[in-house]
């Protein structure tokens, strides 16, 4: 008897220790959750990009039968249990989402059968009772923080919901027609005895958008995705990318306008945008053909600035760096600034934050929304006492309608306050746009003119006019407009205009205002959906990157557009697939690799 208390003894023992122990793994995995809450707002992300450590279990190996790796057949695991499935339904949703068992790492979906035999033997029961405690504190994390767990778009087209009318073979035509319009004028300068074709990399692209990945993700996934015999390796996918966006090495008099060699960024934002536009053509010659009417002329557009933020220190240690090189004050510290910091990583808003940085002008209002034009941004760099040559917003919103000019004509310009400039104002009246801008409350005279509205016993919106300087003998007549905030009551918003309006004009205008809020959006659908992870300092890597999650957005509207044939929906507001089916459909049916 007393061994046989020993052993009783032995065995609580163990079992408050693994209780123990699994307290310490729920603690790690909830503060991980609630760290990836502020990065990822879909739960498929939150999950996938949870560490775990393989210490944490012991009984899950078995030499020659273990199918799955462990990480991942944990994470399904927590997946599993924080949306509250059965093996049933998980199985299902393994199955009929890709992009799920992609994201967790999972070589191919396992059947429900597999799923319940991994759980009851290859995990003790002190593991099971952790995960299912674990996920249900995360999911509980995940909800405050209002991170989605539903709308996870469909890998298999038969299932994305879109009514008895669409079928497989519609959308993976419609796909298919979109993304060999925006992606057919790429090229690089390689071999012609290369052992993969330039679309196997768009695929691979299309892939890496899909799972957001970085390019030396092991290709055994993407393989497995792919309808080719081989797929290229990731190191492969680096250099092509590379020479994709590499500017010709030779130069001509009109690189040297100003007497000067143009920087690399606008010699490699050239070679882009190129075949960027010659796609844009062919996106809009499609919705031109199509009996719907086309693109409503002139259109309204909307420009901004989106960040892509860039985490690596622009300050280095003592010992790296040269002996002539002053250091500068930071925080009271004494700092290096690393010599090969990237030159078109910029200051960004926000407590130490940096990043690149690009425009955008885009369609907004009734018509298909798609982006016209792309511009590089370069701006200040806090963490840099010296001036370096920055892109000035006129320049920027200059080169942004001149794009946009080859492809459509534009009736209203929407921009926010970051454009509030005698100089943007004065570029937009020369190409003949309309312009409606916000303007800051910085001169007595526009508190006296609110005060007069307050005051007034009828009107409750004001338009002066005022005359504009823009320099070089130019000027232009402008309607500044007072009108009441939508945010806040009591108080006043101010815009202006190159029209001539009046108060009753003025209020239906800066009402279409609010279509710029459609640009918010779209850098929201790009980053989320259809950029990639890139640890590239490489600005060709980086901006091309940029341009194709562009493309990859005009696609996804250009799909809608084209499936409207089958359906009666406003696709502007409501899009039949969602952007995150179409990054997994072009993942997917990207290209034809043929027999």
């Amino acid at each position: 008897m007393p061994s046989q208390s020993r052993q009783n003894t032995t065995e609580s023992q163990l079992a408050v220790d693994q209780e123990s122990d699994w307290r310490t793994v729920i603690e790690a995995l909830c503060q991980q959750a609630d760290d990836l809450c502020h990065i990822h707002n879909h739960i498929t992300r939150v999950v996938s990009n949870l560490n775990i450590t393989e210490s944490w279990f012991s009984d899950y190996d078995e030499p020659g039968r273990a199918k799955y790796e462990l990480e991942s057949v944990v994470l399904m695991f927590l997946y599993q249990h924080i949306q509250g499935f059965n093996d049933s339904r998980l199985a299902r949703r393994l199955s009929g989402a890709a992009f799920v068992h992609v994201r967790l790492g999972l070589d191919q979906p396992p059947r429900q059968q597999t799923i319940n035999y991994m759980w009851r033997n290859r995990f003790s029961i002190h593991e099971r009772r952790g995960i299912t405690t674990a996920a249900k504190h995360i999911r509980e994390i995940c909800t405050r923080q209002n991170v989605t767990f539903a709308s996870e778009p469909a890998f298999d087209p038969d299932d994305i919901n879109a009514g008895d009318s669409i079928g497989k073979e519609q959308i993976a035509e419609a796909v298919n027609r979109a993304t060999e319009l925006g992606f057919d004028e790429f090229s690089a300068n390689r071999a012609s005895n290369c052992k993969y074709e330039l679309q196997a990399y768009f695929e691979r692209q299309g892939y890496l958008t899909l799972t957001n990945a970085g390019t030396t993700t092991p290709r055994r996934r993407f393989a497995w995705l792919s309808r080719r015999d081989e797929v290229p390796h990731g190191s492969s996918h680096n250099r092509t990318m590379k020479k994709i966006a590499a500017p010709d090495s030779q130069t001509d008099l009109s690189d040297f306008a100003d007497g000067r060699r143009p920087p690399d960024w606008e010699r490699i934002r050239k070679e882009v945008l190129s075949p960027f536009h010659a796609g844009v053509d062919q996106l809009l010659n499609e919705i031109a053909e199509r009996d719907q009417g086309g693109l409503r002329e002139p259109v309204k557009a909307a420009i901004d600035i989106t960040s892509w933020e860039f985490e690596p220190s622009p300050y280095c240690n003592e010992e790296d760096t040269e002996e002539w090189k002053e250091p500068i004050p930071v925080d009271g510290e004494e700092r290096y600034l690393r010599n090969d910091y990237p030159e078109m990583v910029s200051g960004l808003k926000g407590d130490g934050k940096r990043g690149y940085q690009f425009a955008t002008l885009t369609i907004v209002a009734e018509d298909t929304p798609l982006v016209l034009a792309i511009e590089p941004v370069r701006d200040k760099r806090w963490w840099e006492d010296e001036e370096i040559q920055t892109t000035s917003r006129a320049k920027i919103v200059d080169r942004l309608l001149e794009q946009a000019s080859r492809h459509v004509n534009i009736q209203k310009l929407f921009a926010d306050r970051g454009f509030d400039t005698i100089g943007v104002r004065d570029v937009i009246d020369r190409h003949d746009v309309q312009y409606v801008i916000p303007k800051r409350m910085n001169a007595t005279v526009d508190y006296d003119n609110i005060e007069k509205v307050k005051e007034h016993s009828v009107a409750d919106i004001a338009v002066e006019p005022a005359r504009l300087d823009g320099g070089d003998g130019r000027s232009h007549d402008v309607s500044i407009m007072y009108v009441p905030s939508t945010e806040e009551k009591e108080t006043y918003s101010i815009f202006t205009t190159n029209a001539e309006v009046s108060p009753d004009r003025a209020q239906g205008l800066t009402a279409q205002y609010g279509h710029r809020w459609e640009i918010e959006n779209e850098y929201k659908t790009i980053k989320e959906h259809f950029l990639p992870t890139s640890a590239s300092k490489d600005y060709r890597v980086r901006f091309l990157y940029f341009v194709i999650a562009v493309i990859m957005y005009n696609v996804w509207r250009l799909t809608n557009f084209l499936l409207r044939d089958e359906v009666t929906v406003n696709l502007g507001e409501k899009p039949l697939i969602q952007a995150g089916e179409i990054s997994e459909l072009v993942g997917v049916y990207l290209f034809d690799p043929g027999d």
